[in-house]
């Protein structure tokens, strides 16, 4: 049998099955980077690969095996060696932290390997919570994985429709559809598929979605060519500006809503040629993050009504007590509380997340809250899982100090609060709660309003423009909603973020040998139906 190499982008090459390719001709352009050679119909060594062999990176620095003949030439290797790693990179965006992926190279695995592959790159499980194993950082936040791509672009999407519904990436059914994501106004450049990593589990939660990694997240596309800046400054009339803002629409497949980041680029000219990059301009700093960073602006239109139960306010019984929330989804599901009433006074509120942490009948209590919160509508019962409604403890504005020392002065903030996410509390605050925050405070009687109010902070309010600055482990944070009368319409916060390293991810051996049957079988048994 006959193998063809088939070069997918000018950095990965992957060996793909003659038997097979000509049906799916690559488009022109197509930049799915990399297949991995388990999907390789072809000897039976191949199939299930052997992780105690080096990667194709590896093949000129490692020693050969014993009588071994000398490999030609590169390409000759690649052809000869197995599939045990998968290309990734790892990204800090926000707050956050986490594994990218381009959606086609991890497409050919069915979901359940999908999902043993990220959790052994983080270092899940680990019944210690350190995940010492992996990359991840022992807490939620540290823990993200995304799988990013075009829309509709890409031989996997071919691929995934021909194998059924059982192989399909996570999120919206039409995440991939062209005509949608190509509408001028409602439409979209990215598809943004997020994940949850268990510290202590083996199941990644593809139900939910991150803010914070929405900066990261056009950061990847940019740096991968899934977006294109010189044709956005050929059509704008930005040939000669020496930067701009690069508007990158991206939908959050979890939930099917929008956002769009603005990445600011700069033209430079390398080798006679003009290049745009990712500006090297440090600008912002936020907090929980060292340093500064050149600013990403995220911008999240509110296309449906950002109350659940279409009330402000709402009653939930809970052990007995009856506790008033607010519920807000300004991305996810969010349930503000105010922290007298789960037990948490003053002196209390101002502790680190850690030492918050340590109270078990705590965060019983506000389990209870968040289970409860959930049955409210059938929605948000369906949108219930481990990162699904968050919950945040509200405070009137009080002086505290932030985990890195730093005294933050009452006048600083409009409220406090401790943000809690994945049975943890929040280290800093997550991106789509701060967004439920600066909904919740466009609107007089809500939770949050309410303790505003109490410890005297005034509203900021410019034309049809709301600002909220909260107190949060790490500092502060801000964002401002965009009203049209009295309702929200838009949220806008600023981000940084950082590429940490570009590579590919090592498969241990424990789960390669769970791997499930190759795509290039089921898709041989399936073609001859």
């Amino acid at each position: 049998m006959g193998y063809a190499l088939v070069t997918l982008n000018l950095r990965v090459f992957s060996t793909v099955s003659a038997t097979w390719l000509p049906m799916y001709p690559a488009p022109p352009g197509i930049n799915t980077r990399f297949f991995s050679d388990a999907i390789v119909k072809g000897k039976a060594e191949w199939k299930h690969p052997d992780p105690k062999r080096v990667g194709p990176r590896d093949a000129p620095y490692a020693e050969r095996e014993a009588g071994a003949p000398r490999r030609a030439s590169r390409t000759s290797h690649l052809l000869a060696m197995p599939s045990v790693r998968v290309p990734a990179s790892f990204y800090r965006g926000g707050t956050s932290r986490g594994l990218l992926f381009r959606a086609a190279d991890l497409a050919p695995y069915a979901p359940v390997t999908r999902d043993a592959i990220v959790c052994a790159a983080m270092g899940s499980p680990d019944p210690d919570g350190r995940q010492i194993d992996g990359l991840g950082g022992g807490a939620s936040s540290l823990s993200k994985v995304a799988l990013v791509s075009a829309p509709g672009k890409g031989l996997y999407t071919r691929i995934l429709r021909d194998l059924g519904e059982e192989w399909k990436l996570p999120g919206v059914a039409w995440a991939d559809d062209t005509a949608k994501a190509h509408h001028p106004t409602t439409g979209w450049d990215v598809v943004y598929r997020f994940g949850q990593v268990p510290i202590n589990g083996n199941v990644v939660d593809w139900a939910s979605t991150c803010g914070n990694m929405l900066s990261a997240v056009g950061l990847f596309a940019l740096h991968n060519r899934i977006v294109h800046p010189e044709t956005y400054a050929a059509d704008h009339g930005l040939q000669d500006a020496p930067a701009f803002g690069l508007p990158v629409r991206i939908l959050m497949a979890a939930t099917g809503k929008r956002a769009t980041v603005t990445l600011p680029v700069q033209k430079r000219h390398r080798r006679g040629e003009v290049v745009y990059e990712f500006s090297n301009v440090a600008d912002t700093s936020i907090a929980g993050v060292p340093g500064q960073s050149p600013g990403i602006e995220v911008s999240t239109p509110l296309e449906s009504s950002t109350l659940p139960t279409g009330s402000v306010r709402d009653v939930l019984d809970v052990d007995g007590r009856s506790i008033p929330v607010t519920i807000v989804d300004a991305g996810i599901p969010t349930v503000l509380v105010r922290a007298a009433d789960l037990g948490v006074d003053a002196t209390q509120i101002v502790q680190t997340a850690a030492a918050l942490d340590q109270d078990s009948a705590l965060h019983a209590r506000i389990e209870a809250l968040r289970q409860r919160a959930a049955q409210c509508t059938p929605e948000l019962r369906a949108a219930l899982c481990s990162s699904a409604p968050k919950v945040v403890l509200v405070h009137p504005r009080t002086q505290y100090t932030t985990s890195s020392g730093h005294t933050v002065a009452e006048t600083d903030m409009d409220v406090l609060v401790r943000p809690v996410s994945v049975g943890q509390f929040h280290r800093s605050i997550m991106a789509t709660a701060l967004s439920a925050m600066a909904v919740a405070h466009a609107y007089p009687d809500s939770i949050v309003r309410e303790a505003a109010a109490q410890g005297g902070a005034p509203v900021t309010q410019k034309g049809d423009q709301c600002t909220i600055t909260v107190g949060q482990p790490a500092g502060t944070s801000s964002a401002t909603v965009q009203l049209s009368g009295d309702a929200p319409t838009s949220i806008v916060y600023t981000r940084t973020a950082r590429r940490i390293m570009d590579g590919l991810v090592d498969v241990p051996e424990h789960v390669a040998e769970r791997w499930a049957i190759p795509y290039a079988e089921i898709f041989e048994a399936r073609k001859h139906k």
